[in-house]
């Protein structure tokens, strides 16, 4: 039989290739497209407001790049004042541009962020092609990326875009980079050598990608995992492009630290330092636990996650050898191409800059492709037969591979559509937070001070929320506890007014400032939560632990300076049955 023409392969391919699009798309609107009815939700308020207020200017978009953790956005007694600085100017000035250009609206930008996703996700599967994956194998890996349990938050949550971005980026420099050093599978087929403007996109596109986020500082090492294959040819154009990228993250590291005044290494619990106790065992514990989220699908739970395993080491390092030891067989296994030497490579120095963070979900995104690249040979290895077998063994490893595939691509749908409905939970809980506090029946106005009891850490942005529904300015939103649990009080809670400038609260059954939430206090003070503290000339008020445990505390008095009386000043009460619910001065009162 006569071979096909290499333009008919050509075409044959960039159709398959299309309909592959076509999938992942359907596949993305199918588990993500509800995000497009969700709207701003918690660090999203943040970024919506300061990327309204800053300019076009370089400064204005990094001073965009910033968190305002205690003390901007809410005040709590229990936790120092802190503010998160980055150096995101690509991102955030991408961010700004589609909210002008689509009125700023909340939901263009989920549609942008499923874009994106798409994208990547597109991008993923050209370079798994590239790789040696076949057209609907590229595909299908693409596709369970696309639906990952593990990546739910980063393509729903638009603090997020930024991680989608800078994988985008960064694939399409790999991309550029492959063509340019020759990798098997990546290079002309006339043989001839690439042209440098492969080398000039992988340069600008990697530049880009520093701009986006700061783990993007990983991917010159990346690349040079697969030169041992290539070395021998073309050394000095890519000995000058290297020496470009160390140009470009010099460059790159010298302007944040003038933009930023230096390193802005946030304190504990956000970023644990070389220096602090403990830190070793942290940042060894973190790789495992992120190894389970990216191949077991193990939540990454920001402040309780890793305690919990870390808790139980047993199971953490016995599941996580269980996956060291696949992630060595496939490179064993492979290590003479540039899949097998990318797949350990990619994600791991791409989850080495987030170790010393606290946990998130949106850290698995970028090192994703790593874990992409272990499973398509994982399932090309499955699905291929040898030379000499017969057509029915061949047809049956295919048959299995593809059934591998749909079992993942179940266990991974029915997971992600679950996880997103916890995920639209905490958005409803914000919602109805900030709802019942904007429709307060005192009335709010500008500048007035709002002290909220039992507040769900999930509300923490409920200032910022508040005012974009009401359009007022200068609220002030001070916390008097966290909520027992993660989205309010599970169990009975009283509060009790002592006269207009005092009141009790206290919970039954559970703690105030226990369990992961304790812990983060703790960490952030540096020190238990003391007996008793003077807030007067900073917040207004005097609080006192009246009773407490080895489990947390059970009550607590604040005194005010000013009267509860005061039609500037509003109390809100969070319960079981009431996320904020406003009280005035009265008598005994339970919710």
């Amino acid at each position: 039989m006569t071979p096909a023409p290499p333009s008919t392969c050509r075409w044959r391919n960039t159709l398959w290739m299309i309909l592959g699009v076509l999938c992942l798309a359907t596949l993305i609107y199918a588990l993500h497209g509800r995000v497009l009815q969700c709207g701003l939700f918690m660090d999203d308020h943040a970024h919506f407001r300061q990327l309204q207020e800053c300019d076009w200017s370089f400064a204005g978009l990094t001073e965009a790049c910033r968190l305002e953790l205690v003390g901007g956005v809410v005040d709590l007694w229990w936790m120092p004042e802190c503010t998160l600085r980055f150096f995101r100017p690509v991102s955030f000035g991408l961010m700004k541009l589609t909210y002008t250009l689509t009125g700023w609206s909340p939901t263009a930008m989920h549609l942008a962020s499923l874009l994106w996703h798409l994208a990547v996700c597109t991008l993923l599967m050209v370079f798994l092609r590239r790789l040696g994956a076949s057209v609907w194998l590229a595909c299908a890996v693409a596709g369970l990326f696309a639906i990952h349990p593990g990546h739910l938050a980063t393509v729903e949550w638009i603090a997020c875009q930024t991680e989608i971005m800078v994988s985008a980026f960064l694939l399409g420099a790999a991309l550029c980079f492959g063509r340019f050093r020759g990798w098997p599978g990546f290079g002309r087929e006339d043989g001839r050598s690439p042209g440098v403007g492969w080398a000039i996109a992988s340069a600008i596109l990697f530049a880009a990608g520093l701009g986006c986020r700061e783990n993007a500082v990983m991917f010159p090492f990346v690349m040079a995992a697969v030169e041992p294959l290539v070395w021998r040819q073309r050394r000095r154009p890519a000995l000058i492009l290297y020496a470009v990228f160390g140009v470009i993250v010099a460059g790159y590291l010298l302007l944040r630290h003038v933009t930023l005044g230096g390193m802005q290494v946030p304190p504990p619990p956000y970023v644990i330092r070389p220096t602090d106790p403990g830190f070793l065992r942290f940042v060894f514990d973190k790789v495992w636990y992120y190894l389970l989220g990216e191949y077991l699908l193990v939540p990454a739970i920001p402040i309780g996650g890793l305690p919990y395993f870390q808790a139980r080491p047993f199971v953490l390092y016995g599941l996580a050898a269980g996956v060291v030891l696949l992630i060595l067989a496939v490179w064993l296994r492979h290590k003479r191409t540039p899949a097998g030497l990318l797949s350990p490579v990619w994600l791991l120095a791409f989850l080495a800059p987030t170790l010393p963070v606290f946990a998130s979900p949106h850290h698995l995104y970028l090192p994703g492709t790593g874990w992409a690249i272990t499973v398509m040979l994982i399932l090309r290895g499955i699905g291929t037969a040898r030379p000499a077998a017969s057509r029915l063994a061949r047809w049956s490893r295919r048959c299995t591979m593809w059934v591998c595939i749909g079992l993942l691509g179940g266990v991974f749908g029915v997971v992600t559509f679950y996880s997103g409905l916890a995920f639209e939970t905490g958005q409803r809980v914000e919602n109805c937070l900030a709802d019942e506090i904007a429709s307060a029946p005192s009335g709010l106005r500008d500048g007035d001070t709002l002290y909220i009891a039992n507040l769900p850490l999930i509300g923490h942005y409920a200032r910022l929320a508040v005012e974009e529904r009401t359009g007022l300015r200068g609220l002030r939103v001070i916390a008097l506890t966290w909520a027992p649990r993660l989205l309010g009080p599970a169990t009975p809670t009283e509060l009790t007014w002592i006269n207009d400038r005092t009141i009790e609260i206290r919970v039954a059954d559970d703690r105030f400032f226990s369990g992961p939430l304790g812990r983060l206090a703790r960490e952030s003070a540096g020190h238990e939560i003391p007996d008793e503290a003077d807030f007067s000339e900073k917040l207004g008020f005097r609080v006192r632990v009246l009773d407490r445990d080895a489990e947390g505390i059970l009550a607590l008095r604040f005194e005010f300076d000013r009267p509860l009386t005061d039609s500037r000043v509003h109390l809100f009460w969070g319960s079981r049955v009431r996320w904020a619910y406003e009280v005035r001065p009265g008598p005994h009162h339970e919710p």
